[in-house]
C-alpha cells in the first residue's frame, strides 16, 4: 500500500523553510544516488519553518540484503505533495516520535518511521501561536487521491476509492495512475537462509516457529510461514518456491502455498500481497491458541 523505506533509509534532510514548500534529499541503502524531493505543503507545528537532519539504520557499507531489490523503480527525483511530516515534539498534532509521509508523483505513498535519537532540528521553528495544526481534511483528500490512483492502475473505477475521516467520506478525484501497482519482494535472500526446509517443524506442533508473515493491505487475508522449500524442474532449476504455515483467510488452516501464486494475488482494490518488514519470529500457538492451545489443554488435564 505503500514505501515503507525506513529500514533502507541511510540518512537525509527536509526543509521547510519556505512557507507551503519542503525541499531536501535522502540516501537509501540499495541506491547509488541520493533521491531529492520538491513538495507541496509544510511540516506540522512543532519543526514548521525549520529544517530537519535525520539518519537511518542502514549502512551504505554494509545494506540490507534486499535493498537493491526492494529500492528498484524508486525514483531518483520526488515532486507531489507532504503528507504528515513531525518530529514528534510538543504541541504533538499526529504522533510522538519522528515520521515523514510523502505523496509523490512518481511512486505514489512512502513513509518513514523513526526514533527521537535519530532526528535533529536545525533552526527554529515558527512559534506555535502563529501556525495552524495541519488540515487532516486535506491529508484525508492527498490519502483518497493515492487510493484512487492505485485504484485506476488496477483497473478499477477511482470513485471506488474513498478515505474515512472522522464522519466525512472524502472521495478521490478522476486522475490517471502513472504506473502500475508494484508488489514488493515476497521471499528475501535473507529469508531464504532463515526459514526451515519443508517438514522441518513438523513434529513440533504449536511450538513451530513462525519467520515471516505475509498478508492482503486491502482484505484480511493473512499467511504465517514456518517453512519452505524450492521446486525445481527436472534439471535442477528452481521454478517456484513452495511455502507451509498457518492461513488465516476465511478461517484458520494449516496448508501449502506457492510463491507464484501469492505473487499473483490481488485484493478487492487490486493491491498486491506485502510482506511484515517488522514481524518478529512467533509460534504457532502464540498466534493462534484456540487451535493449538485445546490440544495441550486436554493432554495437560
Amino acid at each position: 500500500m505503500a514505501w515503507r523505506v525506513s529500514q533502507y533509509l541511510i540518512e537525509g534532510e527536509l526543509s521547510n523553510i519556505d512557507p507551503g514548500k519542503v525541499t531536501g534529499w535522502m540516501q537509501f541503502a540499495g541506491m547509488k544516488e541520493k533521491v531529492t524531493f520538491c513538495l507541496e505543503g509544510d511540516f506540522h507545528r512543532d519543526i514548521r519553518g525549520a529544517k530537519i537532519q535525520f539518519r537511518g539504520d542502514a549502512y551504505e557499507t554494509d545494506p540490507p540484503e534486499d535493498a537493491a531489490e526492494y529500492m528498484e523503480g524508486f525514483a531518483l527525483h520526488h515532486t507531489g505533495k507532504a503528507g504528515d511530516i513531525t518530529a514528534g515534539l510538543p504541541p504533538r498534532d499526529y504522533v510522538d516520535y519522528p515520521y515523514a509521509e510523502v505523496y509523490s508523483d512518481q511512486n505514489g505513498r512512502v513513509v518513514i518511521e523513526l526514533e527521537p535519537v535519530q532526528i535533529e532540528v536545525i533552526g527554529r521553528p515558527i512559534p506555535v501561536c502563529k501556525s495552524d495544526p495541519i488540515s487532516r481534511e486535506q491529508q484525508s483528500q492527498n490519502m483518497a487521491q493515492f487510493l484512487g490512483d492505485m485504484a485506476a492502475a488496477a483497473g478499477l473505477p477511482e470513485e471506488r476509492a474513498v478515505c474515512i475521516s472522522g464522519s466525512a467520506v472524502i472521495q478521490a478525484g478522476a486522475r490517471a495512475a502513472k504506473k502500475k501497482v508494484r508488489g514488493m519482494k515476497l521471499l528475501t535472500k535473507e529469508m531464504r537462509k532463515k526459514l526451515p526446509p519443508l517438514y522441518a517443524q513438523e513434529s513440533k506442533g504449536g511450538k513451530a516457529v513462525v519467520y515471516l508473515k505475509l498478508f492482503t493491505p486491502d482484505s484480511g487475508w493473512t499467511w504465517h510461514i514456518t517453512e519452505g522449500s524450492p521446486i525445481k524442474d527436472e534439471s535442477g532449476k528452481e521454478v517456484d518456491f513452495h511455502f507451509f504455515g498457518l492461513v488465516d483467510g476465511h478461517e484458520k488452516e494449516l496448508g501449502y502455498v506457492a510463491l507464484s501464486e501469492l505473487e499473483s494475488v490481488r485484493g478487492p482494490m487490486g493491491l498486491p500481497i506485502e510482506r511484515d518488514l517488522w514481524w518478529e519470529p512467533k509460534t504457532l500457538e502464540e498466534i493462534a491458541p484456540e487451535m493449538f492451545g485445546g490440544a495441550e489443554q486436554e493432554t495437560e488435564g
